[in-house]
């Protein structure tokens, strides 16, 4: 039992010398989100889904045998907890992720159907113009997932303004969901 108590205590000590990746300022600057901002979408079935951003943090992993510490940006939507409450339901809208070492910088979008996504790609890939009926947009990126068979609730392509986020996303049901409303509260 000592020797088990011993390992435990070198993993924690030699995770306390990882390297850390941390990210850049270009790479947190991707986000364009702030705490308390509402998107509204519209669905081409005149459905309306709001996103309430709720929580940004920048954090690392942690845990018993890090090899690595890479820093992750999160943007979480959904009603923060109440008082009292056990459960949190925000969700991540959007990651930013280190790669560490070995890998660079990676974009997770939530419910997106697709292979990793690169940062670097993804700002070298060329912006489009995007006209929708709510706005005209000038720096969008258009981000595909996986083309073969889908699944209804997952999202397999994003309209991604650098400078607005997400302007639009269509799902597996066929459903595409376009920007109608940013809101910003004043400050």
């Amino acid at each position: 039992m000592k020797y088990f108590y011993f390992l435990i205590f070198i993993f924690t000590l030699l995770s306390c010398f990882a390297d850390r990746y941390k990210l850049d300022k270009e790479e947190i600057e991707f986000n364009p989100y702030q705490i308390g901002d509402k998107i509204v979408f519209e669905s081409n079935l005149n459905e309306i889904d709001t996103f309430f951003i709720s929580n940004i943090d920048l954090v690392f992993n942690d845990g018993i045998g890090i090899t690595e510490y890479k820093q992750v940006l999160r943007i979480s939507e959904g009603k923060a907890p109440k008082e009292g409450d056990i459960f949190d339901h925000r969700t991540f809208l959007l990651k930013v992720r280190s790669g560490g070492s070995k890998e660079p910088t990676i974009v997770e979008f939530r419910n997106f159907d697709g292979k990793k996504i690169y940062l670097k790609e993804l700002l070298s890939s060329p912006k489009k113009r995007f006209v929708t009926s709510f706005g005209t947009y000038n720096d969008v990126i258009e981000i595909n997932g996986r083309s073969d068979e889908k699944i209804e609730s997952l999202i397999y392509k994003f309209q991604w303004s650098l400078k607005n986020g997400i302007i639009q996303f269509e799902k597996g049901d066929s459903s595409i969901w376009t920007l109608k409303k940013f809101l910003r509260p004043d400050k």
